[in-house]
Parts: C-alpha cells; structure tokens; sequence
C-alpha cells in the first residue's frame, strides 16, 4: 500500500458558496439554466435589482436585435427547469424564428429567473444587493465578495456576469451638458421626457452620434415621438435628426477577397461566393454587424429614404463640431463598456470598478490576467465583442459549456440537487 495515501487529507475551508454570480440578469439566468448540474453544487447569486432574470432588458421598449430563440438556445429542459416546457411565455420565445418586443424576452426571463430561484432554494439568491469588492487569494484558494452594506462572503469560484453600461465618452466632453445616452431614449421610464425634450428643442436639430444598434433603436424611438407630436401639435416646429457617422455601416464586406482573408478558421462558416455574394448586384454580405430592424432602418437612412432624418459623415466626432453645437440635444450611441466591481487580486487592486480597461477572458470564461487565466474568477460575457472577433459568427457559441465544465471543476464535489 502507498504510504501517501494514509495521510490525513486537510479539509477545505468553510464557505459560503461555491460559485458566487455577480450579477442576476440575462447572462447568469440563461447560463444556469443551461447547465443543471452545476446547481449540484451550492450555487448563489448576488443581484442588485428586486429580481433574477431580466435585467435591464425590462426597461427597453424596443424590438431584440437578434431572432428570439438565440437568446435562449442553451435553454437545458431537464431536472428543475422541465416545467418551463410548459411556460408560454418562455416557449414562444424560444421558437421566435424572428426578432420579438423586448418585453417577451423580459417576461420570460423573469419566468426563467423565479424558476431559477427555486432550484437555488432560499439561500440560493441575495437580492437588493450590491457587490463593490471581489478579493480573489490564491494562496488561501478563496474569493471574498464584499457587499454595500459592509458583509462580506466567502466562496470558491466567482463569475463575473455584471453586464455593461454606457460611460461618457470622451469625444463628447464640450457637449457633456446636453448629451443624453441612447440607453436613457430607448427606456420605457423615460419616453415622456424626451418626448418633451423634442417638443422644447423648438425645430433645432437633434443629433445621434452613433450608427450601431443602440443608435438605429434611439432613431427609431425618436422618429415614433415625433410622429406623435407631429399629430399632438400641429404647425409646431420639431427637429430633423441628424445621424453622426463614424465610418460606414458594418452590412456586407467590401470584396469577396477580404470576406476570405478575413475567416477565422474553425470558428465561423467558410464564405461561399454563391451563397455569400448577390448574383445580380455582387454584394458580399456577412453575417455580424446591423441585424434585422435596426439594419433596414440604417439602409433606408443611408439611402435617404427616411423622412425627418438624415446621415452625416465625420470620422472623427470633432468634425462635426458644428452640427452639436447646433443641437438641442445630443443621444450618445457609442457603445458600452462592462461594469464590474473593484477586483482585487492577491491583496492588491487590479482594476478599479471605473477602469476603462477591457475585462478580458479565454474562451472558457477564465479572467484574463496579463494573458494569463485566472483559476478564482471568470467573466461571463461582460464586454462587448472584441473588435478583432467581430466578424466571427461564431464567436463564444460555445462558451457555456465550456464555462459550465471549467465551473464544475473549480467547486467542490457535487451533491444532490436539494441535498
């Protein structure tokens, strides 16, 4: 017999958890409910809103950008979340085969979230709280969360899921006192006050910088509130808007040659010049970039087909100078930026929660230090697309299972589900 293995193995320390989730919203609830067996292990999740599930897609009164079924393809109907086959709510989504109001994505999601609740058990979630610290220590192989309140809990593996946000973006800082962000235009909570912002603006101009997602759902909005005024108030002066360009719209590549050298192999489909390219005009279409409705509405704009609105070229925001200075008001539609809480690692602060550093991670989720992946904490989907994946419509198709696998490897050994 080995003598090895007669040693006393030291017991692991005493936790809270062991995956801790930073944040409850669509990222955390689709990702678990994916991957039931990780509920084995003890499982909680910190959200700083009053419920698991939506986030802040319940604020948007808009259409998604993509086909409802992606948002929930990894939907895993087996063990605690069998019954959601029977949910409508979620069921319609997750066969939507086009793009759906974003409050059905939000209902079924907060159906997805209660039944993610319950799965937990009652200490399974902490609502109304927010997270302002994680302390990752490999030596003592544990990661602290520190809360608002001033507790602080202990588990073994931390996940990042704590969604993006706005900032204010530099290139707008002489505008700063009349710059709104597309996110505040498109929420529900706010249409009465930008409805009236239209209505002040007493025929100056309204300008979005901007010409992605978020600013072809900021033009929509705009353009539905002016109709409304147009009808409330008639003779009364409103505002044309003017769509502030950076560079061309991301619809197709520019050459058959570039959609080639551009493949990542292995991780997108190869281009196929019948399939890809438009026999009677050459188009070489591509699959990233504007999608669905906020891609017809850019077509019609760049084509001067859009009453009341029109495009302006600066490649840099300073050309068109003149045009916000002119404005009543300006929408930023420039992007987002993941939000995390300060991370400390080793004792020492590696990131600030307002860094303007990118949080980084492998292809299994791992956190990304210096290169390296961190074995304590992973990111879930935090940042936007790196711009060097943009065009790989593959991009992180597989990261739930392979975050689930990294996950179950990280905690400790699973248990019955309820034991």
């Amino acid at each position: 017999m080995d003598s090895r293995s007669a040693q006393p193995v030291a017991p692991r320390p005493a936790v809270d958890s062991d995956i801790a989730f930073i944040g409850g919203g669509f990222r955390t609830t689709t990702f678990l409910s994916s991957a039931p067996a990780l509920l084995g292990h003890r499982v909680r999740v910190y959200e700083r809103g009053a419920g698991v599930g939506p986030g802040g897609f319940a604020r948007y009164g808009i259409t998604t950008t993509s086909i409802g079924s992606r948002f929930l393809k990894h939907l895993d109907l087996s063990g605690p979340f069998a019954p959601l086959a029977r949910s409508s709510a979620v069921m319609d989504v997750a066969r939507a085969e086009q793009p759906v109001a974003m409050s059905r994505l939000a209902d079924a999601l907060t159906v997805l979230g209660e039944t993610l609740r319950t799965a937990l058990g009652a200490d399974g979630t902490r609502l109304d709280s927010t997270v302002v610290a994680v302390h990752a220590d490999r030596e003592r192989d544990l990661v602290d969360v520190r809360l608002a309140d001033g507790s602080t809990e202990t588990c073994r593996h931390a996940v990042l899921a704590t969604g993006r946000a706005e900032r204010p973006h530099p290139e707008l800082a002489s505008w700063r006192a009349k710059v709104v962000l597309s996110g505040t235009v498109i929420g529900t909570a706010h249409r009465s006050q930008v409805k009236d912002r239209l209505l002040a603006a007493g025929g100056r101009p309204v300008v979005v910088a901007g010409a992605s997602h978020s600013a072809m759902s900021a033009l929509q909005i705009l353009l539905e509130l002016l109709a409304e005024l147009r009808a409330e108030h008639p003779g009364v002066p409103l505002p044309l808007v003017q769509v502030v360009r950076r560079g061309p719209g991301r619809l197709v590549h520019d050459s058959a040659d570039l959609a080639r050298r551009d493949q990542v192999p292995g991780r997108e489909r190869p281009f196929d010049a019948v399939r890809d390219v438009c026999p009677a005009t050459g188009i070489v279409y591509r699959d990233s970039g504007l999608r669905h409705q906020s891609r017809a509405l850019y077509c019609a704009l760049w084509a001067g087909e859009l009453p009341g609105a029109h495009l302006v070229d600066a490649p840099v925001l300073a050309d068109a100078s003149d045009r916000f200075d002119e404005a009543a008001f300006v929408v930023q539609a420039l992007g987002y930026h993941g939000q995390a809480p300060d991370l400390y690692l080793d004792g020492v602060l590696a990131r600030p929660g307002d860094s303007p550093d990118r949080l980084l991670a492998d292809d299994d989720g791992a956190l990304l230090v210096s290169g390296t992946a961190h074995p304590l904490l992973s990111v879930l989907r935090v940042e936007p697309t790196p711009l060097d994946r943009r065009d790989n419509t593959a991009y992180a198709s597989d990261l739930y299972r392979r975050l689930a696998v990294r996950l179950s490897r990280s905690a400790a050994p699973v248990t019955e589900v309820g034991a």
